[in-house]
C-alpha cells in the first residue's frame, strides 16, 4: 500500500472553462520542440490518457496555454468521467475557440495546432463511444445510466454555438469529426433515462393533542352503534386505491432545440398580447408564426427527435438502398399496408423474417 505522499490529487479539469485575462507564458522552441509537450505526446501514443491530462493540468497551472494540450487534457476529463465530463468539456472547447482566444499561444502555427489537436479530440471521443456503445460493455452500462442525460443534454444544447465557435480556424478539418461526434451523442442520448424526480415530502404526522382532539368521543361511536366508523372506511380505502395506481409513462423527453425554444417564446408572447388587446404587435405575431407552420421543417425545430433516425440512415445506407428500388413489389407493399394499419404486428413480422420465417408466419 502506497505511503500518503504518493496519492495523486484528482486532476482539476474546470482550468479552461474561465475567462483568462493575462497573456500565456511562452515557450522557447528554437531549438527544437519543447521536452515537457514530446513528453506528452509520448503518454498520448501510449494511450495513458489519465498521466497525459496530469501533465497538461500541471503546464496550464503555470500559464503555459498552449493549444497542443487542450487535447490530451480534456480527453482525460471524458475518459475520466464519461457522459458526465461533457458540460465543462464543451465549455471549456468554446472558450478556448472564443473569448479566451487570444490567450493562447504558440504565436506561429496556431491554427494548424488547434485544428489538428481538436480533430484528434473529436474523434477519440467518437470511436470510444462507438467501440463501447458496440460491445455494450460495463462502461456502456454506466454511460447509459440514470444521471448521464441531464449532462448530456447540457452539451447538446451547446453543439450548435461550438460548431459556430470552429469557424476561427478558417475551414477546419475537425468540422466533420465535430458534427459526428454530435450525431452519435444525440442517438445515445436517445436511450439513457433522465433521473426520476425527487419524492415529494411525506405529511408530519400529526401531534399527540391534534389526535386526541380530532378523534371521536367513545360514547359518540357507541350511540351511533359503528355508523361513525362506517363512514370513514370507504374514504381509507379509496385514498389506498389512489396510491396503489401506477402513474402513467409520461412517454418519451425531446429536448427543446433553440429554433422551438423561440416559437414557444413568441406563442406566449402572442397570447399575452391578446390579452393585453395590443391587436398592432399581436398582428405582426401572427403573420410570423404563419409563416413558420406553412414552412414548419422538424428538423430545425425537433432536431434531437430524428438524430438517431438519421444517423442510423447515414450508417446503414448501403444496406438500405437496395431494398428502395423494390418498392413495387407485393411483399414491400403488403409490408408498407401492415406498417400503417399495426406498427406493433408490423414490428413483431419483421423479427420473424430476420429469423428465417415468413413474415405472416403464425
Amino acid at each position: 500500500m502506497g505511503s500518503p505522499a504518493e496519492v495523486l490529487a484528482p486532476v482539476d479539469f474546470t482550468l479552461l472553462d474561465t475567462e483568462f485575462t493575462t497573456a500565456p507564458v511562452p515557450l522557447d522552441e528554437s531549438e527544437g520542440p519543447d521536452p515537457r509537450l514530446e513528453a506528452i505526446t509520448g503518454l498520448v501514443a501510449k494511450s495513458e490518457y489519465a498521466d497525459a491530462a496530469r501533465a497538461a493540468e500541471g503546464l496550464l497551472r503555470q500559464g503555459i496555454r498552449d493549444v497542443r494540450l487542450v487535447g490530451p487534457y480534456l480527453f482525460g476529463h471524458f475518459f475520466a468521467e464519461g457522459m458526465k465530463a461533457l458540460p465543462v468539456l464543451f465549455r471549456s472547447l468554446k472558450r478556448t475557440l472564443t473569448e479566451n482566444w487570444d490567450f493562447f499561444g504558440p504565436v506561429e502555427k496556431k491554427l494548424v495546432f488547434a485544428d489538428t489537436g481538436l480533430r484528434w479530440l473529436l474523434k477519440m471521443m467518437g470511436k470510444h463511444l462507438e467501440h463501447h456503445s458496440r460491445l455494450k460493455d460495463a462502461q456502456w452500462q454506466t454511460w447509459s445510466a440514470p444521471g448521464n442525460r441531464e449532462p448530456m443534454d447540457e452539451a447538446l444544447a451547446l453543439g450548435d454555438p461550438l460548431i459556430a465557435a470552429l469557424a476561427i480556424l478558417q475551414k477546419p478539418a475537425c468540422m466533420d469529426a465535430m458534427r459526428t461526434l454530435l450525431g452519435a451523442l444525440r442517438a445515445h442520448a436517445q436511450a439513457v433515462p433522465h433521473l426520476p424526480p425527487p419524492e415529494e415530502p411525506r405529511a408530519a404526522a400529526p401531534e399527540p393533542e391534534s389526535q386526541l382532539a380530532a378523534a371521536p368521543d367513545d360514547d359518540e361511536e357507541e350511540d351511533d352503534d359503528g355508523e361513525e366508523e362506517e363512514e370513514v372506511r370507504p374514504a381509507r380505502v379509496k385514498k389506498k386505491a389512489s396510491r396503489a395506481q401506477p402513474e402513467q409513462d409520461p412517454g418519451p423527453s425531446v429536448p427543446m432545440s433553440p429554433a422551438l425554444a423561440q416559437l414557444v417564446r413568441k406563442l406566449s408572447a402572442f397570447e399575452a398580447l391578446l390579452e393585453r388587446e395590443d391587436y398592432a404587435k399581436a398582428s405582426v405575431i401572427a403573420v410570423d408564426v404563419l409563416a413558420t407552420v406553412e414552412r414548419f421543417d422538424p428538423r430545425v425545430y425537433l432536431p434531437q427527435l430524428f438524430s438517431g433516425f438519421f444517423n442510423g440512415l447515414a450508417q446503414n445506407a448501403d444496406a438500405i438502398e437496395p431494398m428502395l428500388h423494390n418498392t413495387e413489389t407485393l411483399s414491400f407493399r403488403a409490408m408498407d399496408q401492415l406498417y400503417r394499419v399495426d406498427l406493433d404486428a408490423f414490428l413483431v413480422a419483421q423479427a420473424r423474417q430476420a429469423r428465417g420465417g415468413s413474415e405472416y408466419d403464425e
